[in-house]
C-alpha cells in the first residue's frame, strides 16, 4: 500500500503532513501548563517565552517552518493554518500574562506580537538557517529578557 492510496497527489500529501503537524503543535500549546501564579508576572512571562522558544527550535518545528517558507507560497491556506496553530495561540497566552501584569487589554495583543518578535530575534533566525553556535542559549536568554522588559514597559 502506498501513500498515494490515502493522498491523491503530492500536494494533498504535503497538505496532510502540514495540517497534521500544525494540529499537533496547536494541541501542545493549548494544553501547556499555565504559568505558576505564585511568580511575578515578569517571571511567568519569561517562563512562557523560554518554553515557547525551546519548542520552536526543536528539529521537527524548524523543519516544518522551513517547509512552509519554501512551499507556503503555493499553499497560502496552509500558511494560515500554521499561523493559527502556533503564533496566534502563543500571542493570546502572552497577552493574558501581560494583562495580568497591568498591560491594558486594548494594547495586549499588539504588545504580545512585539514580545514574541523580540524573544525569537536573531537566535531563531540562525536556528532556521541551521547555524548553531556556542552561546545560543545566552542569546535567547538575553532576547527573552529584552522582550519581558518591553512587554511591561507598556503598562498604562
Amino acid at each position: 500500500m502506498t501513500l498515494y492510496r490515502h493522498f491523491p497527489s503530492k500536494e494533498a500529501l504535503f497538505e496532510g503532513l502540514v495540517t497534521g503537524m500544525c494540529e499537533y503543535m496547536r494541541e501542545g500549546l493549548e494544553n501547556a501548563p499555565s504559568a505558576d501564579i505564585d511568580k511575578s508576572a515578569a517571571n511567568r512571562l519569561a517562563d512562557e517565552l523560554r518554553a515557547f522558544t525551546s519548542a520552536l527550535i526543536e528539529p521537527d518545528a524548524l523543519a516544518l517552518y522551513r517547509l512552509l517558507v519554501a512551499d507556503g507560497w503555493r499553499f497560502p491556506d496552509l500558511a494560515r493554518v500554521f499561523d493559527q496553530s502556533g503564533m496566534r495561540i502563543i500571542r493570546r497566552r502572552i497577552a493574558e500574562l501581560l494583562e495580568a501584569g497591568g498591560v491594558p487589554a486594548n494594547k495586549s495583543m499588539q504588545v504580545s506580537a512585539e514580545v514574541v518578535a523580540l524573544a525569537l530575534g536573531d537566535g531563531y533566525q540562525r536556528a532556521i538557517l541551521g547555524i548553531v553556535e556556542e552561546g545560543d542559549g545566552e542569546v535567547f536568554a538575553h532576547q527573552i529578557g529584552a522582550a519581558v522588559t518591553h512587554g511591561f514597559s507598556q503598562i498604562a
